[in-house]
């Protein structure tokens, strides 16, 4: 499910953000299998999982040592069914 990644800009050293995507067929507890950004995510790590249904929740985390930021860009997110 593409989803406009404009809502994340900055990310201190640890620090960490979260959203949400609509994703048919999501359910609670689900882990999400794919998560692609059109940028690279310099460093940065991500990960999801099925927060309710049809929606995952999107974590990137920045373990660096300096901010990272990103550009605009579009997060695609894939589960198992």
């Amino acid at each position: 499910a593409p989803w406009p990644l404009s809502r994340f800009f900055s990310w201190e050293a640890a620090g960490t953000a979260t959203t949400t995507v609509t994703v048919t067929g999501a359910v609670l507890g689900m882990k999400a299998d794919a998560i692609s950004f059109g940028v690279s995510l310099a460093g940065l790590v991500a990960s999801g999982y099925g927060s309710a249904a049809n929606t995952v929740t999107v974590v990137l985390f920045n373990p660096t040592a300096g901010a990272v930021d990103l550009a605009s860009t579009t997060v695609k997110v894939e589960v198992a069914r």
